[in-house]
């Protein structure tokens, strides 16, 4: 039996020391006890963004156009909102059927249609939208002018809404209501925006004419047979 050399361990008892090499380095570490890091990880401490999530809840009042996170609501929603508003705001209706005869709505409901027309570039059939609302309603609402939600206009006979106009939120207009322009001559070549930017929850009476580029705040109330030129502030 061969002799320890001086200053070497022995092998433990029961340790198989056969066939082992001894400039073959000592294994290392088990796998599992290594950390593996994965490149590109969110934090968990950072919420996960939402492609097309709406940037405002969907039944709030804004205003329409385009740009913004909110989906665009669909026509036959925005004609039920119409709807409803004449049910909410009109004493006069006693039903849902009774409310589908209230001239107000049937114009919005035709612009509704004819705007959509509008913005994929189908003019015509637009116009002749447009055209048949007047002859059916007495308003004359220009297809690309851009009206919110929840529109509510009463009795609705002589309401002209210009091409460039902006319509915002609830907002209630009364009979004879004009949102024009001041006319070719100062408009020039028609560049630009020529009528006016009538803001959320206004309320413009009987006869009122807003005219040209102005802007109508938020919660604004315009007297009836009111000449508006000039902006109007927030109340």
């Amino acid at each position: 039996m061969p002799r320890p050399v001086a200053g070497s361990r022995a092998p433990e008892a029961g340790t198989d020391t056969a066939g082992t090499d001894p400039s073959r380095p000592a294994p290392g570490p088990p796998a599992f006890s290594r950390r593996v890091v994965v490149t590109g990880s969110p934090a968990p401490s950072r919420p996960t963004a939402v492609t097309g999530a709406p940037g405002r809840s969907e039944g709030s009042p804004g205003r329409p156009g385009p740009g913004g996170d909110a989906p665009r609501p669909s026509t036959l929603r925005l004609i039920r909102e119409d709807l409803h508003a004449v049910l909410a705001r009109d004493p006069s209706c006693a039903g849902r059927r009774e409310a589908l005869l209230h001239p107000g709505w049937q114009g919005l409901a035709l612009y509704r249609l004819a705007h959509r027309r509008h913005v994929r570039g189908h003019r015509l059939r637009a116009a002749l939208l447009t055209r048949l609302a007047r002859l059916l309603t007495g308003m004359e609402i220009h297809a690309g002018a851009r009206i919110g939600r929840r529109a509510f206009i009463d009795h609705g006979f002589g309401v002209v809404i210009g091409e460039t106009a902006v319509v915002g939120a609830d907002v209630t207009l009364y009979h004879g209501v004009t949102l024009g322009s001041r006319g070719w001559l100062r408009d020039g070549a028609g560049q630009g925006r020529r009528h006016p930017v009538v803001g959320d929850r206004v309320v413009i009476g009987t006869g009122a004419s807003v005219l040209g580029p102005v802007t109508v705040a938020d919660g604004c109330r315009v007297a009836a047979h009111a000449l508006v030129l000039r902006d109007l502030t927030a109340p």
